[in-house]
């Protein structure tokens, strides 16, 4: 209900269809997305013209979470909204006419080293998920994909999330709150640690049992999807894109390229895990995605998915 509301108050009462999205004739399609900041596709597709190739003049747009990706798309602020799987299934099962155009990001699984975490000082008593009953956990949001993948760990290692607090925190301040023992952890990735993440170290990977999972996507309106090929091209470029990144050979001009957004070393970044690219659609981790949250009681029954993710997008 509070994910409703908020996308309610934030997307002006509905869809808007006034979006940039507009070609002409003798230039590129203009497009708006929402960025959390730098993310390694998006320093590698402006760099090597990849957008550009794909007929995208791209415009980014900050957005601190899921729910005001998806706000942004509805009101027309942008185009494209960089949103994670769970957070999208909700908003699309509350109604809101939206479509998965890209994927982006799944979480690293086993054999692979964990690429997420949940975060504590070294120096403290915590040993387990049972050591967090009656303290505060940091999130990029309330109800998105780090507060859902923390809530599955904890129960599953016998605590209820009512015996925590979680607490909204973006993630450029996750890791001084950790340090600085206003939260007792943060549960975020180790590419977006820093140098202040030296000072932590993770209980757990909470994302390891949950099986394939979109952590990142993008989202549009579903006016925007159906007024030309704009989607399509968007998606085609994230492929292109993530099959050069895939490319050993391109491993240390990318994360150089990353270190320049940034502003954190390419070597500390390169030694990070990583999760993995995924631009096409897995319908079949999608659904297990949303049987999920009906396990959490977080949406009432399973969706019908099939509208929400166009063929384009598709695996």
């Amino acid at each position: 209900m509070a994910f409703a509301t908020v996308l309610l108050a934030t997307a002006c009462g509905g869809e808007d269809s006034s979006a940039t999205g507009t070609a002409s004739a003798d230039g590129p399609t203009k497009v708006s997305v929402t960025t959390f900041g730098c993310e390694i596709w998006n320093t590698w597709a402006e760099a090597k013209g990849i957008y550009a190739k794909h007929g995208l003049q791209v415009e980014y747009v900050k957005s601190f979470g899921g729910s005001a990706a998806v706000a942004a798309v509805l009101s027309g602020a942008a185009d494209f909204g960089y949103v994670n799987g769970f957070t999208a299934i909700n908003a699309y099962n509350t109604g809101f006419p939206i479509q998965m155009v890209s994927g982006a990001n799944v979480n690293a699984l086993p054999p692979a080293e964990p690429a997420q975490g949940v975060f504590v000082k070294k120096g403290s008593s915590y040993k387990s998920a049972k050591d967090l009953v009656g303290k505060k956990i940091a999130v990029n949001e309330i109800g998105g994909i780090n507060q859902i993948a923390t809530s599955i760990w904890l129960e599953a290692n016998g605590v209820s999330t009512d015996q925590v607090s979680f607490v909204a925190l973006p993630y450029a301040e996750q890791v001084n709150a950790v340090n600085g023992d206003r939260v007792a952890a943060a549960q975020l990735g180790y590419a977006l640690l820093g140098s202040g993440g030296a000072d932590l170290r993770s209980l757990d990977d909470p994302f390891a049992a949950l099986g394939k999972v979109y952590i990142a996507t993008y989202v549009a309106s579903k006016t925007f999807v159906a007024q030309g090929d704009t989607a399509k091209r968007f998606n085609d470029a994230m492929v292109e894109t993530m099959k050069q990144l895939e490319d050993p050979a391109n491993k240390d001009e990318s994360f150089k390229l990353l270190s320049e957004c940034s502003k954190v070393p390419a070597e500390t970044l390169a030694a990070q895990p990583q999760n993995g690219l995924a631009p096409k659609v897995d319908f079949a981790a999608l659904n297990d995605m949303a049987k999920k949250l009906v396990d959490l009681k977080m949406i009432s029954k399973q969706p019908d998915l099939e509208p929400f993710v166009p063929a384009f997008a598709r695996s």
